[in-house]
């Protein structure tokens, strides 16, 4: 009888111990709080993403947990921000010795979103040092994928050293991702996706361990990530100091495809910290660095200004608002101050924008005794780390983005390349601006806290004045430049191309915190025509398009001839001004780039077959993987041979060795078709990406109607225009009816 009592007695115990916790419930979402320990799990649509987790937090290893406070409260209350509407639950402890310290870990749950955020705040009566904290930290079993071939992605923190994206099975070994990672069944697409919303102090790692039956083991999602081989940094992260200290807020969010979990999640950092405004289309240019490189003089760059003109806009490779930009790279001091203006006045002439260079945290000379314009010496603004030696990269001393030294060069150079007229610049090896290290601003106690107060002086600068492309560059802060460079170096190869295909492949997202990426130079020189397309494609499908060839009067005949051939396929351009950056169609494993890209445009889906192989390749176009609906039927047009054919289900297709193809999928009923512009004439198209109907040729519009399909006028517009809004419209079907300025009639259908 003693045994049945002892049993019931342990049984009500743990019923007891069970019953002590606090779950809140909206939407999708389920957060459930152990009262006695603060560890939380939560679920989603009834499955465990993450259980059993606590934060940390610390100071180089020493690390502390709620599980060591006996006085947990949990608090709930409505809750409504810029993310969403919904519940806040703040699960908050305090310390029983000096400092007295409270630390509120919270949940915000909101009613109609495939993500939740939370994050943890540290409050002090006297001053914290803390470089240390994890808002997520379960070492709990949890499985919310089915079964299949399930991957976890590595994202490097930067673009260095031709660092490559990778994606790992369930069951290996997984290294520290940054800022963000996927866990992701491949074949039915749904996912977990987590990452740092907020960057403006830390660094975030991700750890995870994943067993093979598709589980997941343990996950630390932390601030606080530095080290040589992930961030290039020697010191530890920075400790902050102050009475309250926050972590970042991040997302953990599930999805039914975890490709709209990644530009979700990148939404949500550009919620946090919009793009840098650019009114200009998407750039189209040339830099110098692409096979000239250190050789650049004022006549080879005139010559390719001139050659642009001449061979290039004439048959429509510039811009949406017809302009290119032409880049001169490093070794631009080859110019005299009257090349620099000569070549601004003569790319002016030609209708184009000129660009230049600059690495603004970096000092080449390691000249310590070089003086500044502020008095002080190079020295004096050098970054060094906790010992008191000058920081290193790439044989370069970075210097401290705070010191009053580092701006007054900063300033100097960038008011010179405006009063020379220059409007685009590549800032490059940006990561010496995000080091750790000792920095002259006593307030700032992160690499990440430096690095924004160099980009904001720089945009405060030039952000209105000069596009910003960034290279070398850590993935955030985001919101201080237009463009990333996605990859590194790249230049005319086969394996250059696939290079930057690999991090198009995962990080295509970035272009909804960046207003584009960039695929870096497209170069022709010394390669079969397969190759070359290659080389176009991959940066027609990522970015911004700039091209890198020697185009002087003295260059490479074969490149000059080669380059318009492909520059002029009116169809490639104007794909490249509706879209974004394409998404893989799906990953694969390992650190390679995947064959297939997509991206979808109302009714029509492009899609990017690449052959990097030495042999014919068999692409497959399944019909549920790329989105289309078995039984109608489809015209495909492959816009570099202009070949079509009509196709109701999932068919196959071969690519040449070596070789890129470019599909433009719509429906049979619909007139998609894009034609070249002969000469000077004058076509409407209508730019979904925009939602406006526009013209492109010599002459404007003198007078547009717009008609539904009911043959109502819905929209007319008088007077000489370039375009004309429809954003206002509803999706259906129309029509424009047009008279350009030289008396030509033009009709266009199109479906928004």
């Amino acid at each position: 009888m003693r045994r049945v009592v002892f049993v019931i007695a342990c049984v009500v115990a743990v019923l007891s111990m069970m019953a002590q916790e606090t779950t809140v419930k909206l939407g999708h979402w389920s957060v459930s709080v152990e009262e006695t320990t603060g560890k939380a799990t939560i679920e989603h649509d009834g499955k465990v993403v993450i259980a059993k987790s606590e934060a940390e937090w610390g100071l180089n290893g020493a690390v502390a947990t709620f599980s060591s406070f006996s006085n947990i409260t949990i608090e709930q209350a409505d809750w409504q921000d810029e993310f969403g509407s919904g519940k806040r639950v703040a699960v908050s402890g305090k310390t029983t010795t000096e400092p007295i310290t409270t630390i509120t870990h919270t949940y915000y749950i909101y009613s109609d979103k495939d993500y939740l955020l939370t994050d943890v705040v540290l409050e002090s009566n006297s001053e914290l040092e803390i470089n240390y904290i994890a808002p997520i930290h379960t070492q709990s079993s949890s499985r919310m994928l089915d079964a299949g071939t399930c991957y976890h992605l590595w994202v490097p923190f930067d673009n260095d050293e031709w660092v490559r994206y990778k994606t790992t099975k369930f069951g290996s070994t997984h290294d520290t991702s940054y800022e963000v990672t996927a866990l992701f069944n491949n074949d039915t697409r749904r996912g977990l996706v987590v990452g740092s919303i907020e960057h403006d102090t830390w660094k975030t790692g991700i750890d995870a361990t994943t067993q093979s039956d598709n589980s997941m083991s343990s996950m630390r999602i932390y601030n606080g990530a530095a080290s040589f081989a992930g961030t290039r940094d020697i010191d530890p992260h920075g400790a902050v100091k102050a009475q309250e200290i926050s972590s970042s807020k991040i997302m953990v969010g599930c999805f039914a495809d975890w490709r709209r979990g990644m530009e979700c999640y990148a939404d949500l950092c550009a919620t946090v910290h919009p793009q840098l405004p650019f009114a200009g289309a998407k750039p189209f240019g040339w830099n110098s660095w692409g096979v000239i490189q250190q050789n650049i003089t004022r006549k080879q760059a005139t010559d390719v200004s001139d050659f642009f003109a001449d061979s290039l806009q004439s048959v429509g490779f510039h811009t949406e608002d017809n302009v290119v930009y032409i880049g001169l790279d490093s070794y631009w001091d080859n110019l005299s101050l009257r090349d620099h203006k000569a070549f601004v006045r003569q790319c002016k002439e030609n209708g184009q924008k000129a660009g230049i260079y600059w690495t603004p945290f970096v000092d080449w000379g390691n000249y310590a005794q070089g003086v500044l314009p502020d008095g002080s010496t190079h020295g004096d603004a050098w970054l060094r780390d906790s010992s008191g030696t000058p920081l290193k990269r790439t044989g370069a001393t970075a210097f401290d983005p705070t010191h009053p030294g580092t701006q007054a060069r900063i300033k100097k150079q960038l008011e010179q390349f405006v009063e020379w007229g220059y409007e685009f610049i590549k800032l490059d090896f940006m990561i010496h601006g995000i080091l750790e290290g000792q920095h002259y601003d006593k307030n700032v106690h992160t690499g990440v806290q430096a690095y924004n107060v160099g980009m904001q002086y720089i945009a405060d600068l030039i952000g209105d004045k000069m596009f910003i492309n960034l290279s070398i560059a850590p993935l955030f802060p985001a919101h201080y430049a237009h463009s990333r460079r996605i990859a590194c170096d790249a230049y005319a190869s086969l394996g250059n191309s696939e290079y930057t295909l690999n991090s198009t492949a995962y990080a295509w997202w970035l272009d909804h915190c960046y207003s584009y990426n960039d695929a870096d130079n497209v170069v022709m020189k010394n390669e079969r025509i397969g190759v070359n397309r290659v080389r176009f494609t991959s940066s027609y499908i990522t970015g911004i398009v700039i091209l890198g060839d020697e185009l002087t009067d003295e260059g490479d005949a074969g490149a000059k001839e080669r380059v318009p051939e492909l520059a002029a396929n009116n169809e490639m351009v104007q794909m490249a001004y509706q879209t974004k950056a394409f998404y893989p169609v799906d990953a694969i494993e390992g650190s390679y780039a995947p064959n297939l890209f997509m991206y979808t445009v109302a009714d029509t889906t492009y899609l990017a077959a690449l052959n990097y192989t030495s042999q014919r390749h068999k692409f497959d176009f399944n019909f549920d993987r790329l989105g289309l609906i078995s039984g109608n039927e489809y015209v495909v047009r492959e816009l570099w041979t202009g070949q079509e054919a009509v196709v109701a289900e999932s068919y196959e297709e071969i690519v040449p060795r070596s070789d890129a193809a470019v599909y433009k999928i719509y429906p049979r009923s619909a007139n998609h078709n894009v034609e070249a512009i002969p000469g000077n004439t004058t076509r409407c198209y209508y730019d979904t990406y925009v939602g406006e109907v526009r013209v492109k040729g010599e002459y404007l519009l003198q007078e547009s109607r717009v008609y539904n399909a009911s043959g109502a006028c819905v929209a007319t517009v008088h007077g000489e225009h370039d375009a004309v809004d429809v954003n206002r419209l509803p999706s259906g079907v129309y029509l424009l009816q047009a008279i350009d300025s030289a008396g030509g009639s033009h009709t266009l259908k199109f479906v928004k």
